[in-house]
């Protein structure tokens, strides 16, 4: 198992610098998110690769031996086709297509390994199968875009697919061998799923888990110090031979009133997995 960190931990920080912190604290590897794809309405984030050439995003890495994991974006498959039957004539049919295909370029251009994306929400007012067809056609047009580069792409559990059954469902409709699982523990978690349940179910296509640790009253704490089973996540890792890639999430982006520091999480957090990844919980 190789650990990395997402720069949601630093939003303010440049790319630079947020790769010279996965190197300070012992991380392999660093997961970018990226809200270019949102136009007027992006995220700031200091770190978002979009901002930067390919080129000098592949030496920033290379030249600090770290490896750039993944290219974290909002890109969703779930947009209705408005009108039903004309808007079929239209790019509305795939939407989220030409997204994916940009990251793709990028990331194939600067060396970075995967691209996440989402399915998301199926409609209640509309068939199921319906709703599931539109989203796996266009997630297939999407990862048929990683075709003759070394990139992957990641679908994450969220939204409707937020339990790794239905993520799953999802993934054996498109069948691509160029698409695996983003599992998110927390995303699990607050789905009423038991997150090892759904590691087990999905432990075939998973490419990359993402960890991060909640208290009771869902507010971040450090890792291990929560209600989160990570622990029990790494172990059940271990069971499974998995060998890919475990990301860190210390939720700074989305929280200004955390009273925990990057720093402080971040090292904690690589501290606390290595022993766990080194270091059966059974016998401990």
């Amino acid at each position: 198992m190789k650990i990395a960190y997402s720069t949601v931990a630093c939003p303010q920080s440049s790319l630079a610098d947020a790769i010279n912190a996965a190197s300070k604290f012992g991380y392999l590897g660093l997961e970018m998110r990226t809200f270019h794809e949102q136009g007027s309405n992006q995220v700031v984030i200091g770190s978002d690769p979009r901002e930067m050439e390919p080129a000098s995003i592949s030496q920033l890495f290379d030249d600090a031996g770290i490896v750039p994991v993944s290219l974290a974006t909002s890109v969703k498959f779930d947009k209705p086709i408005n009108p039903p039957v004309i808007g079929r004539m239209f790019l509305n049919e795939e939407a989220g297509v030409e997204d994916a295909k940009a990251y793709v370029d990028l990331a194939d251009r600067a060396g970075i390994k995967f691209v996440r994306v989402y399915g998301y929400h199926l409609p209640a007012a509309e068939p199921r199968t319906w709703s599931m067809r539109r989203v796996s056609d266009r997630l297939k047009l999407a990862a048929q875009t990683c075709r003759n580069t070394d990139v992957r792409m990641q679908i994450e559990n969220a939204g409707s697919f937020a339990h790794g059954s239905d993520l799953l469902g999802l993934l054996e409709l498109v069948n691509s061998q160029w698409l695996g699982a983003s599992f998110n523990v927390l995303a699990s978690y607050q789905a009423d799923e038991d997150p090892i349940e759904g590691l087990k179910l999905l432990k075939d296509q998973i490419t990359c888990v993402k960890l991060t640790d909640i208290d009771h009253d869902g507010n971040p704490v450090l890792l291990g110090q929560g209600v989160l089973p990570v622990r029990q996540i790494v172990n059940a890792l271990r069971e499974m031979s998995y060998s890919g890639w475990i990301v860190y999430e210390h939720p700074a982006l989305w929280r200004s009133d955390l009273a925990i520091s990057a720093d402080e999480a971040l090292k904690h957090a690589a501290d606390s997995l290595y022993e766990w990844i080194q270091t059966p919980a059974s016998i401990c």
